[in-house]
């Protein structure tokens, strides 16, 4: 579904991304994992078009560039680190109903089955009965909940996702990475929880450095011999009711 080929990036003088050729499966999870500072957001903010990709990058093998927003929002759903202090006085239901936005008529309003798919969202991450309050009166967990319910009711085929655990409670953590196994579409995830990519993902795309050092299952990637020499303290691997773990 999505492709990059020979991408590279530069903030003025300071390379970030150094000729990034990665594909990503298709209605699997991808994590990107990595140190920080190697490059992972920056990535991940191409394939949403935060950054021109000069056509080095593919969607359903057209370029990024050639979809039209409201085509492009239809597709995809992203959830950054950073948030619009503008909204800070939006009650969380009307935050979440935004969602629902690539769907509506220009000048026209929400229909009442916008409304019921994002109940349904506020309901599936455990965010209904704050449904009336102003997102500022929010803890930081509880916002990171509701700008995911807003995403998933946006109902797209793909999710983009940069650090989505930050600030969860481990309860939380948890039942996110289940919602996202539960997903019937392609999910890419910043995560710095390897435990979490190593028993929830799919595929592995490790980076150090603004390169890839290596793509693949958890069990091919997430391995003391890679881990070590980029983390710099000792892993060890176990299986557990059919789970691959991570230990350090």
């Amino acid at each position: 579904m999505y492709q990059i080929n020979q991408l590279s990036f530069s903030y003025e003088t300071k390379e970030v991304l150094k000729n990034i050729s990665v594909p990503f499966p298709t209605n699997k999870i991808t994590a990107i994992i990595g140190p920080n500072g190697c490059g992972k957001s920056t990535l991940l903010s191409h394939l949403y078009r935060l950054h021109p990709s000069k056509n080095k990058i593919t969607l359903n093998e057209k370029p990024l560039e050639s979809y039209k927003g409201r085509e492009f929002a239809q597709l995809v759903a992203v959830l950054t680190q950073s948030r619009d202090a503008m909204i800070d006085d939006f009650l969380v239901k009307d935050i979440v109903l935004m969602g629902r936005y690539p769907y509506k008529q220009h000048f026209g309003t929400y229909s009442s089955e916008d409304v019921k798919i994002a109940e349904h969202y506020m309901n599936e991450v455990g965010i209904t009965h704050l449904s009336n309050e102003e997102i500022h009166h929010l803890s930081g967990g509880e916002k990171q909940r509701v700008f995911i319910a807003k995403a998933l009711t946006q109902k797209p085929q793909i999710l983009l996702l940069d650090e989505p655990t930050n600030h969860l409670d481990m309860k939380y953590k948890v039942a996110l990475m289940e919602q996202l196994r539960a997903f019937k579409g392609t999910t890419i995830v910043v995560l710095h929880d390897l435990n979490l990519a190593a028993q929830y993902c799919d595929h592995i795309v490790i980076m150090n450095n603004g390169t890839i050092l290596k793509e693949g299952s958890p069990t091919e990637v997430l391995t003391p011999e890679i881990l070590e020499p980029i983390f710099e303290v000792p892993f060890k691997t176990s299986w557990d009711e059919g789970r691959y773990h991570l230990y350090y």
